[in-house]
């Protein structure tokens, strides 16, 4: 008995010392962890401290040159201005970088897949890192085939993905790179295509092939002794949006240091767009701006000084502008004004961007009005957070001003080709010019009071603000906004849009039509028909639409 006792106690003893051995060794492995981890997040900020510095000297320089120097002439003034932009460029890129790196790990980035023309993409990037490349003393060569080849993808992160991979090579060629795109065609694996970028640095050590991939993990040195300053970030990155496209990025084992990147052909949730009237070339940008310049006056909600003066600045060579600080006087400033348009920012004292919107698209007489927010907010649920408070559109700071009038002059153009449609179509329903629930409630609410007094000759605009329990001057307010008619002109509006109906359906004659919907005279009634709808009531019967 005792014998046993002792074996189970010198076995008991034995495990505890084999158990208390691994832990330390488990201990001492997870501390040599943490400080690799701790010095490779010592080397990426202070990396990132290098990489921040140099363009800020060369944004600095320039800067005190222009301000310090008397005598300067314009030419070096736009010297110093266009190295001063290349540098806030590469400051807003490892800005973007860091966070996209950041939504990645979180899996907060989401893609939109989309019909992109691959050939083109790739000639565009070759275009912006060329200058760079010929500066180096480098040949860059691209490989693409005869027909361009398109696929869907995320063009943005695509886009990023060849410029890690552009900006390496550059960065580690010794005299040249060379970029191929391979259709399905020529690919082992059917269902994808590949994109390779090669050039003929010093060969990556065999044991980093796959490190590189790993977050802050960076080549000390080159074979050839030089050091080269990064973030680490890059690759793993570019990874990852290959990855979300259900992809994969990978060095291939070859001679010269060879990336590869093979995407699928076909995505199960592509978004299929027909071509839209986003404005696109500064050209039509200028047009569409000057077609809506006229009596059209935006409110601009900023409570930064200079931001507000800055984008007031830009905004009134081509309209109204009238400013406000926060949300509470910016509503202060919508019951004296018309107000066609609001840019607002969204962090402010009092009252910030999100709860103005709110209150603007809830609130019946101002909820037709277009807000655009401006935010450096840039997370995805910032975003949907805006939308789903009714904003038009939502734009990340930094922005270009060039970006913000055009999206202005395309926000108004779109409104103003959906009002034409309603009131020169017969069928076209009041909602289409609706731009929240609110507008929908009020022009159901509206149309509503209309058809039950169609027939009475008499029914005005005094009769329909009673019934819609609004002054007339509101009522006037609100349908000017919406439909850019007066209340009267609505009224005759839905009066024309009903005869239509009825003379479609083939059940009435015409003169019989025209005092259904309240007109007192046939010929009058004509005229206003053919005015509205570009053709007598005779002829659109003879149609039939």
């Amino acid at each position: 008995m005792l014998s046993a006792a002792g074996i189970g106690y010198i076995f008991y003893r034995f495990r505890k010392q084999i158990t208390d051995k691994q832990r330390r060794q488990l201990e001492i492995l997870e501390a040599e962890k943490e400080k690799e981890i701790y010095h490779a997040k010592i080397d990426f900020f202070t990396n990132i401290a290098h990489e921040i510095r140099t363009p800020l000297t060369l944004i600095k320089g320039p800067l005190e040159n222009i301000l310090h120097k008397e005598n300067i002439d314009r030419n070096t003034i736009r010297e110093n201005l266009d190295v001063m932009e290349r540098n806030t460029l590469r400051l807003l890129d490892l800005t973007n970088q860091l966070l996209d790196f950041r939504k990645t790990e979180t899996k907060g980035f989401r893609l939109n897949f989309m019909d992109c023309n691959i050939s083109q993409l790739i000639r565009d990037t070759y275009i912006r890192f060329n200058p760079a490349a010929q500066q180096n003393g480098l040949k860059f060569q691209t490989d693409l085939p005869e027909q361009d080849f398109n696929a869907p993808v995320d063009k943005e992160a695509l886009t990023k993905i060849l410029s890690n991979l552009f900006n390496n090579a550059v960065k580690y060629a010794t005299s040249s790179i060379h970029v191929s795109l391979i259709p399905p065609c020529g690919m082992k694996e059917p269902g994808y295509f590949s994109i390779m970028v090669s050039n003929d640095g010093h060969p990556i050590p065999h044991d980093m092939q796959e490190k590189i991939f790993q977050p802050f993990v960076q080549i000390k040195q080159t074979s050839g002794g030089q050091r080269t300053a990064g973030t680490g970030i890059g690759l793993p990155l570019a990874r990852s949006l290959a990855e979300l496209h259900k992809g994969k990025l990978y060095l291939k084992d070859s001679e010269e240091i060879c990336f590869c990147v093979e995407l699928p052909v076909d995505q199960e949730k592509a978004i299929q767009l027909q071509k839209d009237s986003t404005i696109s070339q500064t050209g039509n940008m200028q047009t569409a701006i000057r077609q809506h310049s006229t009596n059209i006056c935006i409110l601009v909600v900023e409570d930064d000084p200079e931001m507000q003066n800055f984008i007031c600045a830009q905004l009134e060579t081509v309209y109204c502008v009238i400013r406000a600080s926060n949300g509470k006087e910016a509503l202060q400033v919508l019951s004296e004004k018309t107000i066609s348009l609001i840019v607002s920012d969204v962090m402010m004292p009092e009252m910030d961007g999100f709860e103005l919107c709110h209150t603007l698209k809830t609130d019946i007489e101002h909820s037709h009005i277009p807000i655009i927010l401006l935010t450096a907010k840039v997370t995805m649920q910032s975003k949907i957070e805006g939308i789903e408070l009714g904003a038009d559109d939502y734009i990340e700071k930094p922005f270009s001003t060039e970006y913000l009038l055009a999206r202005i002059a395309n926000l108004l153009s779109n409104q103003d080709k959906l009002r034409h449609a309603f009131t020169s179509s017969p069928f076209v329903n009041a909602k289409t010019i609706a731009l929240s629930k609110a507008d929908e409630n009020f022009l159901d609410k509206l149309i509503e009071v209309i058809q039950k007094n169609i027939s009475e000759p008499d029914f005005n605009v005094d009769i329909l603000a009673e019934k819609m329990n609004m002054s007339r001057s509101s009522l006037h307010r609100k349908i000017k906004g919406i439909a850019q008619i007066t209340p009267n002109e609505f009224i005759q509006l839905e009066r024309l849009k009903m005869a239509a109906q009825l003379i479609q359906s083939g059940e009435y004659r015409i003169n019989e039509v025209c005092y259904i919907v309240g007109f007192n005279s046939s010929s009058y009634f004509a005229k206003c028909f053919q005015k509205q709808f570009g053709v007598l009531p005779k002829d659109f019967c003879k149609n039939g639409s």
